[in-house]
């Protein structure tokens, strides 16, 4: 494990390591240690955005300090589009209220296989922000690990969406079939 200068844990740090080193497009919110983690161990660039100027110089600091070369793009929260670029990796740990904002957002920037990811998640509120992106898109989901490997980390991975069915009817079971009414007699 690189060496890191910011507030993740260790078990953190080794969840983002192994998620960064499958992925080929990466969108972060929130800056800091995260952000070199997921830098060292990426093949590609990432794009990273938060809400504080200061936060961004402090992270672009630590880059050069720790000597990671992996530099990836900074923008401000508020310079960022919602509407564009493909993901297959996207971590929030923004500014708190701004989390489930992010993450309902980017839902659609998420490629189809890929995992949105939420830090912090062993707090009640950053549950609650999990909680709506599950009631929003739950059709879209193929599976949520919290606090995955014993981190802060909760993974969200996204999947074709499959609506409703009655599989009664779709399967063409008579109503005794799925339990309703008695079976006929042999």
């Amino acid at each position: 494990m690189i060496e890191y200068l910011g507030d993740i844990s260790r078990n953190d740090a080794l969840v983002l390591q192994e998620l960064a080193e499958k992925a080929d497009n990466i969108l972060e919110f929130g800056c800091g240690a995260s952000t070199q983690v997921l830098s060292y161990y990426s093949r590609n660039k990432i794009l990273s955005i938060d809400t504080s100027t200061e936060w961004i110089e402090k992270t672009k600091f630590n880059f050069s300090y720790l000597e990671i070369e992996n530099i990836p793009e900074f923008k401000l929260y508020n310079e960022f589009s919602f509407s564009s670029g493909e993901y297959d990796l996207i971590f929030d740990d923004g500014a708190d209220g701004l989390r489930r904002e992010f993450a309902i957002n980017v839902w659609s920037l998420l490629k189809i296989g890929g995992v949105i990811t939420f830090h912090d998640t062993r707090r009640w509120h950053d549950q609650a922000n999990i909680c709506a992106v599950i009631t929003q898109y739950y059709n879209e989901i193929e599976y949520v690990q919290c606090n995955y490997k014993s981190s802060n980390i909760t993974i969200i991975k996204k999947k074709a969406a499959e609506h409703y069915d009655n599989w009664a009817i779709t399967e063409n079971k008579a109503p005794w079939q799925s339990g309703n009414g008695i079976p006929p007699i042999k």
